[in-house]
């Protein structure tokens, strides 16, 4: 019985432990600057995972970087993620954009490609900024650190 209780406990994935993505926080790519970024963010941190059925805030923060700042597919005959398809649900649309975008920024490493969004991709991928005056998104995109 202890040793079924322990292998299951070693086969628990790390990411079990990641927080579930709730939200999106304003997040500005230089303290300088008046334009921010809207990344996904669970109650207290920005190193959260999202996956299928999710459906809030994060989700839109998500699919409106992807739709902005990147040029992947949804799996759909060829049809590229785009405004449209924003909608704040982690469906298969968003799935497979996802898994094209971790193709793109993680070539080498299929252990990566999954189309789950977590630490390891939110880290990499770009945001595009927001204009504060007018709330418009902007032709901007960066990482979270600014890059």
């Amino acid at each position: 019985m202890l040793s079924v209780g322990l292998v299951a406990l070693e086969s628990t994935p790390a990411a079990a432990a990641t927080p579930k993505c709730s939200r999106a926080v304003q997040m500005k790519p230089n303290s300088a600057y008046s334009y921010y970024m809207l990344i996904p963010k669970s109650a207290a941190t920005v190193k959260c995972s999202m996956s299928p059925g999710a459906r809030n805030k994060g989700v839109t923060a998500l699919q409106t970087a992807l739709a902005y700042c990147y040029n992947v597919y949804t799996g759909a005959q060829g049809h590229k993620f785009g405004p449209g398809d924003i909608d704040g649900i982690y469906g298969n649309a968003t799935k497979n954009a996802v898994y094209y975008l971790q193709v793109q920024i993680f070539p080498q490493q299929s252990s990566e490609q999954d189309g789950i969004y977590g630490p390891n991709t939110a880290a990499n991928m770009k945001f595009p900024w927001h204009n504060p005056s007018n709330d418009r998104i902007m032709n901007t995109c960066t990482r979270r650190n600014g890059s």
